[in-house]
């Protein structure tokens, strides 16, 4: 590690103590959308009203609902068909994963280019994360997606501070690297503040070890681990040696498989909008 490297580590750890972690909240939609959805006298109707209140998010529902990931045999349009469809806590998760976009903002166009960057990246893992728990029933195919939606979220506050930091910003690739050693212990802190299940606050914190191993059935952490895998997959790059990796065996996955591009596509054109 240089002393170039060990100088902008202690920078940035002193900015965030001297600043304070600002966590941003979730947007009103998305709280709204959530009580509704924990609300067992709520009708789809309500929830649907909720939704219709944000033009933005309901079309993105649509894409959503007629994407390979939810799509039945016919295309809808209405979005009490959209909640009848996917289900209410379904389009809770989708909802609190399209504003959690917006929760996280950037000035200049180097960070706004990584915010873009890891959200794409973020979108591919949550896909792949759900289309490998539907092979295992004891899986939430969409808790999986939203575990993989929100596994490297800790890794944004790093870049929106980094603004404040002119020496970090002419070390781009300097600025990746301390957002991945940072993000899991800020990714925690997040979750925990947006009152996330105790399971994807697993994912955040363990994901980044490929070496993890457990006792019984794998879990969701077993899946982002797989899933990030896959993504990074068309990458010559270390990090993707997936000899002894003990998720890729719990899931009994062909790690050399890679999922149809054309389905991708349309995956990430939906969930991206």
């Amino acid at each position: 590690m240089t002393d170039t490297h060990n100088a902008l580590i202690e920078s940035l750890v002193q900015l965030i103590e001297d600043k304070g972690l600002s966590l941003p909240t979730l947007p009103d939609v998305a709280l709204q959308v959530r009580a509704i959805a924990e609300n067992h006298d709520s009708s789809a109707h309500d929830l649907a009203a909720a939704i219709a209140r944000d033009p933005a998010i309901a079309a993105r529902l649509v894409q959503i609902a007629n994407s390979p990931l939810y799509r039945g045999l016919a295309e809808i349009t209405s979005l009490p068909q959209i909640v009848t469809r996917l289900g209410m806590r379904t389009i809770s998760q989708l909802v609190v994963s399209i504003t959690m976009q917006q929760s996280f903002r950037a000035h200049t166009p180097i960070i706004q280019q990584r915010m873009r960057r890891h959200w794409e990246y973020s979108t591919q893992v949550s896909a792949l994360s759900q289309m490998l728990a539907r092979k295992h029933r004891h899986l939430d195919p969409d808790q999986a997606l939203l575990a993989g939606l929100t596994h490297a979220i800790g890794a944004l506050p790093v870049y929106a501070i980094a603004e404040d930091l002119p020496k970090l910003m002419h070390h781009p690739e300097l600025l990746d690297q301390l957002a991945g050693e940072l993000q899991p212990r800020l990714g925690g802190q997040i979750l925990h503040a947006w009152g996330f299940p105790e399971p994807l606050v697993d994912v955040v914190v363990k994901c980044q070890n490929l070496q993890r191993d457990h006792q019984g059935p794998p879990d969701y952490v077993d899946v982002v681990i797989v899933a990030t895998l896959q993504a990074r997959n068309d990458q010559a790059s270390p990090e993707n040696n997936w000899v002894g990796v003990p998720a890729a065996e719990k899931l009994g996955v062909d790690t050399g498989a890679s999922p149809l591009a054309d389905e991708m596509d349309e995956i990430m054109k939906a969930m991206l909008g």
